[in-house]
This record gives C-alpha cells, structure tokens and sequence, in this order.
C-alpha cells in the first residue's frame, strides 16, 4: 500500500506539478499583458515555484515523502529554467532594416486622417489607351503580410487595360509604419481603407481581396459608409470573416495538398507571443520582425505553402520582407462577424460579387463556404485547378488564365469554367475536399 501511494504521488508531481506551473506562467502573462517583457510574469512564476518548493521540503518527514520531494523538485528546476530560456530575446529589438523596393514601381506614401502610414505602389494605365474611371484595389492577406513582387507582375497586366491599380501595405505590414501592438485591429484596417479611397477620391472602386484581404473586403462590403464606393468586389482564396464555433477537427481543407511538408519550428518565446500576449509587452514586434529578417528560410516556407504540391520544386523566391507576426495576432483576434450582422447587411447593399478559389489551399474551405452561404451579391464562383492559395503564381499561364477569370467577371461576360460550387453545391464541395 505504502509503495503504490508512493507511485501515485510521484506522478502526481511529475503530471500535475508541471501543467499547474505551466498554466500559471501563461496565465500570468496573459494576465500582465506580458509586462517588462515577460519579466514580471517570469519572476512571479519562479517565486510561486520556489514557494511550493520550500513548502514541499518542510512537510517531508519520512522516507517516502523525500521521494515525492524529489519527484517535485526536479520538475520545478525544469521549469524554472524554462521560464528562464523563454524571457531571452530571440533577436535584436532595435530598429528594423529596411526592405529593397519592389521592381518596375516606386514606393509612395500616404499619410492618413487615421495617423496611418501606409506604403503604396500606383500601377497607371497605359498610355495611349482608355483609361477607365473605376481603379482597382488590392488588399494583400496576412494580416500583417505585404505586396509582393508576384502582385506587382500580375497586377501590371490591368494596366493594359486602362486600369489604374493601386496596392498598399496594411499599417504595421511590408514598408508601412508600424503601430503600437494594441493599436493593430482589424477595424483599425477598415478605417484605413476608408481613408484610402478618401484620398484617391475616385467615385467607385474595384476591390480585389486575397486571403486575409478577402475578409477585409468582407466586412468592408458589409459597411454602409463604404458599400456605395465599391462597384465590384472580388474574393480571391479568402480567409474567415464569418463566426464560426467549428471544431479544428471539424474543418475541411483541400485535398490537394500545398507545397509545406516540412514542420515551421518557432522559438518558444515567439509561439506565447504570438499566441498569448499578441497586443502585449511579452515581446517587441521589432524584436519579432528581425528574428524572421534573420531567418529568412521560414518566410520562403511560409511561402511555399501558398502553392500546389507539383510546383514544390520551382517556387520562386519570395521577395524579401517579413510577416509583421505582431500585427497577425492583434488582428486575428477581431477579424470575423457574426454571420447574420453580414447577411442582414448583404441583403441590404447590392454589390456584385466574385469568388476564386485555387485547386490546393491551406485555407480552411469552410472559410469561404460560410461567406458564400450568406452573401448573396456572390454570383459566381470560379474554382480554378492547378493554382493554389496565391492564384497569380507566375508560373506557366497561370497569371493570364486568373485574369481572363477576373476580365470575365468585370466584363460582364459568362466564363467559359463551370460556375462552381453555387449554394447548393456547398456540401458537396466541402463533402469532395476539392
């Protein structure tokens, strides 16, 4: 009897003991918003150990109760060395280097009503051609992502067309100023655009949203100081704008799988920042954006998991810029509405309305399922095989056959790929994992 109340003490201390720890410390920085860089929440966790510690060793008289001290002990140096690994700094905390410009455009700025600096880069239509009076706009995805080079190349061929086009880096995102970390939101996104189409004072726009872009432009056709300025909306491979209380089990992904294999290891430090002080002190975002700037290889397979499985071994280099991670997490945490606020206001406001989705996505489909299931100013969906979650990859025709998809909708011409998967499609799609 003795030896087993001996075992059961040993693994409560070794199960218990740990996950208890480990839940104060995260509950502490959470609690502390990360103060002093994780530094109170650090100390408060080490002396709460050592306490319990000291507590432990007063109460052990016999034998087997300096067993069960040891089996406590050992945990609690372990994780006071944890906390003590997860308070150094990953990277340099001061400034930021500064990026290359992309080709074939200069890098302006507007500095907005909001007190947003925003990069942007103005594709104007060619001359000699007539221009028309609706520019494009693009919102790139993240959040907290860039313009890429791959949207300048695409984007340039509207030009052709008479279009002017405008790409802008989201506050705190690419070459656009950065915010204070509890100043990031996705509202805050909302107001930006705002003032944006404010400043170019065109009558209405065209606005083409990808990935996390595409959930802005969600809630930015849902928003009735801004639905009238929107002529046609555009969803490319969008991520979640409606509320969901699924299950990650539950979820349905592509079946035709990305180019990312591979595991993306991130220092611990950088996962509870991320994760659990996004608008806290727990971590600078300069310190988050030069550990990426320093390991530059993560940014490429992050990269890699926005094309097909088949073009693993001819994805071009990834410009070089970083994920502003901070901004990720601040803004995810606002970043979806509740699904009848959104269908009230699609019923409401009238604007025509276009999905994309790629053959191979790491983007849950349920995503762009359940925006497609409420709005109705969706009337047609495009399900384009052989691309992935960035449709204009640049590789074989793939750029001329997004945008003859994209000519089509603008046109008013029928496509010649099936409308595909229309409402009552949707379980069937999600059913196929297509």
């Amino acid at each position: 009897m003795k030896t087993l109340k001996i075992i059961i003490g040993i693994l409560f201390q070794i199960v218990f003991v740990p996950a208890f720890l480990l839940v104060l410390y995260l509950g502490l920085i959470y609690l502390t918003n990360g103060l002093g860089m994780g530094l109170v929440a650090g100390l408060l966790s080490i002396f709460t150990t050592l306490i319990l510690l000291f507590y432990r060793y007063k109460k052990t008289r016999k034998t087997y109760q300096k067993v069960t001290f040891l089996s406590s002990l050992i945990p609690g140096i372990i994780f006071i060395a944890f906390v003590a690994y997860t308070l150094v700094p990953v990277a340099y905390s001061g400034s930021i280097p500064k990026f290359p410009d992309p080709k074939g455009v200069d890098v302006k700025y507007w500095k907005l009503e909001t007190g947003s600096s925003i990069a942007y880069y103005k594709l104007s239509a060619k001359s000699g051609i007539t221009k028309k009076s609706t520019p494009i706009i693009f919102l790139h995805g993240g959040p907290g992502a860039y313009v890429r080079q791959i949207e300048i190349n695409f984007f340039t061929l509207f030009t052709n067309d008479g279009y002017d086009v405008y790409l802008y880096d989201q506050a705190g995102s690419g070459r656009s100023g950065l915010l204070p970390k509890n100043a990031y939101s996705h509202e805050r996104n909302i107001k930006d655009f705002e003032a944006i189409i404010n400043t170019i004072n065109a009558k209405q726009y065209i606005v083409i949203g990808q990935s996390y872009g595409g959930s802005l432009l969600a809630h930015i056709t849902a928003d009735e100081n801004l639905n009238k300025r929107i002529a046609k909306a555009i969803y490319a491979e969008p991520g979640a704008s409606v509320s969901s209380d699924l299950d990650e089990d539950k979820k349905t992904f592509s079946r035709s799988p990305n180019a990312l294999t591979d595991d993306i290891n991130l220092p611990v430090r950088l996962l509870i920042s991320i994760l659990i002080s996004p608008k806290g002190e727990f971590t600078s975002q300069n310190e988050i954006i030069n550990y990426f700037f320093d390991h530059q290889q993560l940014i490429q397979d992050l990269f890699t998991e926005s094309f097909p499985e088949k073009d693993k071994g001819r994805i071009p280099r990834v410009d070089l810029s970083v994920i502003n991670f901070a901004a990720n997490g601040a803004i995810k945490l606002n970043s979806t509405k509740p699904s009848e606020e959104l269908s009230l206001a699609y019923k409401k406001y009238r604007i025509p309305s276009l999905l994309i989705l790629g053959e191979s996505s790491y983007v849950e489909r349920n995503a762009p399922m359940d925006l497609l299931k409420i709005n109705e100013n969706i009337t047609e969906v495009q399900y384009i095989k052989g691309v992935g979650h960035i449709l204009w990859d640049g590789l074989d025709n793939n750029n001329r056959r997004i945008k003859k998809v994209i000519d089509d909708f603008l046109n008013n011409t029928i496509s010649d790929i099936p409308n595909y998967p229309n409402r009552s499609q949707i379980n069937d799609f999600l059913n196929k994992k297509l």
